[in-house]
């Protein structure tokens, strides 16, 4: 999985603990993210990029704010930690009001105990997005779900296709108090 390329990219987003399909290690955690959970998110970003294509379609091409950006998608992702060992297993979606992008706990609450009957040793270990960068925007999610998780992690799965690149465009972000390390 990959990290910020390019030096600028690097210093303006939070440091990233470099993770790979099988497992990783930094600052002490141990990462092991399953495949399931790429094919999860990759699905998520398809989907609703496809209904933002129906749309476009159905109504006047627009040219205001976000036209011709990829959607950005968000969900939570699942597993259990032992000790310093974070084992993400699964994620489910999540539902953002529109208008003030706060997060419909409801629909998390829910999400949670319909996890819980069928997993019940899985935690919600934090949550993910797509996107090439981290977003000023997202911490504003990331507090959210530290009333689920108090140290949450963010994963960011990069949908830009990059022929060049040999690793998943996968970059799995550690919490700390108040800053991301």
């Amino acid at each position: 999985m990959s990290a910020p390329s390019d030096a600028a990219a690097a210093s303006a987003a939070p440091a990233p603990a470099p993770t790979t399909a099988a497992a990783s290690s930094s600052g002490g955690f141990t990462f092991k993210l399953h495949p399931l959970v790429i094919v999860n998110v990759s699905d998520h970003h398809t989907r609703v990029k496809a209904q933002a294509a129906c749309s476009a379609d159905s109504s006047s091409p627009s040219s205001g704010p976000g036209a011709g950006q990829p959607p950005r998608v968000f969900g939570c992702v699942i597993g259990v930690q032992r000790g310093r060992t974070v084992e993400i297993f699964n994620s489910f979606e999540l539902v953002l009001d529109p208008v003030s992008g706060t997060l419909d706990r409801a629909f998390l609450e829910k999400k949670q105990e319909l996890y819980k009957k069928v997993f019940p040793d899985f935690y919600v270990l934090g949550w993910y997005s797509t996107g090439s960068d981290v977003h000023d925007t997202d911490m504003q999610i990331h507090k959210a779900l530290m009333d689920v998780n108090e140290s949450p992690v963010y994963l960011l799965l990069n949908p830009t296709i990059n022929l060049s690149q040999k690793d998943l465009p996968v970059t799995i972000y550690e919490s700390g108090k108040s800053i991301w390390i």
